[in-house]
């Protein structure tokens, strides 16, 4: 691995050579970074390129046959999907379901009944009813049949046609048989489906009493029964899903392009005010951490007067519906205030040691070193990477059949499991876990000796490892306190982006009608997940670059007997053991 490092560390010549060797266009001492390139691990691109185009197949089956509005509206009785224009009848607008029967629903919330609510039967509907202030109101079925109405018709009645009825449909009517049923109870929308709530209306159940209806069950259990259904765990987690659907325009601009010019700026002010740096991420993320916090106090009602509330549009004055949504938010906003004070107490203890890696990440990066090494990567090297990923993929399969069997086992054995079971279970999982973290680590570091010498993955594996070993004191020294600056600037930018995600969620856009979100806490999870993924797409060139840095240095320093030849005199201070021995030594 022998020849002079200058193109990679800086552009200072050997005492030997310099000129045209420095360039690579000399002889056999010619730079490494342009020494013998070829083509590595080609089968390992083919693979890659197969397993692509195996999951855009995969992909298309899903998009063609799926159908995402079942997560955000429920089904009627005939399987429509409510608020689907292509339903049987077409339910365009008609996105709350009701359910008719009230016995039905009654019957359901009893202990060992056979009936489930799931199978009572429910239509789609622009809007939850509510009884007649002074009479009888009726809900009826779709009209179909011998029911000569078109649904435009039967919308503008308020879905009752009970005087079109023969005396056989009136009668299967009144035993509430179908296929219309009245309106006994008032019904709040809550996440498109109509709660009822346990009041009936005095005046519109002395009608229906009159009429020779069947007697209509009031319990509580009524109210039970329907909230119990929208509030299951499968509900909720519909509604998570139905929200990220929703909340697209926050995540285009929260999740992509905020982050986007987020990192830009704060990779310009590194690059331009690196001293000053330090202090203002620590600063900065501190603010954002306690701003977060206090937004999740908002919305979690501890703070204000603006809590998430489950009811979309008027909702009943005397009745509070509380969800799982919102103690999932209480369970966050705990957590971020115990975050926020690990925070405060981290970035104190730790301020002082992180102004050591300021000379680091002072480096020059032109623009163009970045284009060619990207045009050598796509030309010589995307087999070695695709090599790379591809065993980390292998070792988390494996950690995932492990975990798989494990659950599987602990079903079928009834009886607790053994101290020497759990142990064992234990372990194995730990192993696996730090296998993954130091493949990714080796992973990082041989595609840093790729792009520096050419080589295949595994090749270029054994030198870094080889060159990390030997250096272990000098890289870790440096490099843990900048992975952590750079850390903290990716925590920045997502936590930017999701106080801004906060704000526009907080509009009366996502409050209200169908763009009514059941919580905010997904989105903004998901948004504060783009908004890292981006940024760390960014960070990654300065934390490659200074990986990059230090391992061309200690190299620098083996070929050169300890001493570097070529590194910028600010890194050879701040790298080199000797100097710092000296200064240790003689005192400042």
């Amino acid at each position: 691995m022998g020849g002079p490092l200058g193109a990679i560390i800086g552009r200072y010549p050997s005492a030997a050579g310099g000129g045209d060797d420095e360039l690579g266009d000399g002889g056999g001492g010619g730079s490494i970074i342009r020494h013998n390139r070829r083509c590595r691990d080609i089968a390992f691109l083919v693979i890659f390129a197969a397993f692509w185009v195996a999951m855009i197949v995969n992909s298309s089956f899903g998009f063609n046959q799926g159908n995402p509005l079942r997560l955000t509206y429920e089904l009627d009785y005939k399987g429509n999907v409510c608020g689907d224009k292509h339903g049987d009848p077409n339910l365009h607008e008609l996105d709350v379901r009701y359910w008719m029967n009230p016995n039905q629903v009654y019957q359901s919330g009893l202990k060992d009944s056979k009936v489930n609510l799931a199978d009572a039967k429910a239509i789609c509907l622009m809007e939850c009813p509510i009884p007649a202030a002074d009479g009888l109101n009726f809900i009826c079925d779709y009209p179909e049949g011998d029911i000569r109405l078109s649904v435009d018709d039967w919308i503008n009645r308020d879905y009752d046609y009970f005087e079109f009825l023969t005396p056989d449909m009136r009668n299967s009517s009144l035993q509430l048989q179908g296929p219309c049923y009245p309106v006994i109870f008032p019904t709040v929308n809550v996440y498109w489906s109509c709660q009822f709530i346990a009041r009936a209306s005095n005046v519109s159940l002395k009608h229906w009493q009159q009429m020779g209806g069947v007697s209509i069950d009031e319990n509580i259990l009524i109210d039970k029964t329907v909230h119990k259904a929208i509030n299951s765990r499968s509900s909720v987690l519909k509604r998570y899903v139905a929200d990220i659907g929703k909340s697209w325009p926050v995540f285009i601009v929260c999740g992509g392009i905020l982050p986007l010019f987020l990192s830009v700026i704060w990779l310009l002010m590194i690059r331009y005010f690196v001293a000053a740096m330090t202090w203002i991420t620590v600063i900065l993320f501190n603010a954002l951490v306690i701003s977060v916090t206090m937004f999740c106090y908002i919305k979690a009602g501890w703070i204000g007067n603006d809590p998430l509330t489950v009811v979309i549009g008027e909702s009943d004055p005397y009745v509070h519906i509380s969800g799982r949504e919102i103690s999932h938010l209480h369970t966050v906003t705990i957590f971020m205030t115990a975050v926020m004070i690990i925070a405060f107490l981290s970035s104190i203890a730790i301020v002082r040691r992180i102004l050591i890696a300021t000379p680091v990440l002072k480096h020059d990066i032109p623009f163009v070193t970045v284009v060619s090494s990207l045009k050598r990567l796509l030309r010589y090297s995307l087999g070695s990477v695709a090599l790379g990923s591809l065993v980390v993929s292998v070792v988390e399969w494996v950690r995932f059949i492990l975990e798989c069997l494990r659950r599987k086992l602990k079903l079928i054995d009834s009886a607790r499991e053994s101290c020497c079971g759990k142990m064992t279970s234990s372990s194995s999982q730990c192993c696996l876990g730090c296998i993954d973290w130091t493949l990714k680590s080796v992973n990082r570091n041989a595609y840093i000796m790729i792009a520096i010498t050419g080589k295949g993955f595994f090749k270029a594996s054994v030198l870094a490892t080889g060159l990390i070993m030997n250096n272990i004191l000098r890289i870790g020294k440096v490099n843990v306190i900048g992975d952590v600056i750079l850390f903290l600037g990716k925590l920045c930018v997502s936590l930017f982006c999701a106080l801004f995600a906060f704000l526009m969620l907080d509009t009366h856009k996502y409050k209200s009608a169908h763009n009514k979100i059941s919580s905010p806490l997904i989105p903004v999870l998901v948004t504060w997940a783009l908004g890292y993924i981006v940024a760390k797409l960014f960070f990654q060139v300065v934390e490659m670059s200074i990986d990059t840095i230090i391992l061309s240095f200690c190299q620098d320093a083996e070929e050169h007997q300890g001493t570097a030849q070529y590194a910028p005199p600010l890194l050879m201070e701040t790298l080199d053991e000797q100097s710092e021995l000296q200064r240790l030594t003689q005192g400042p």
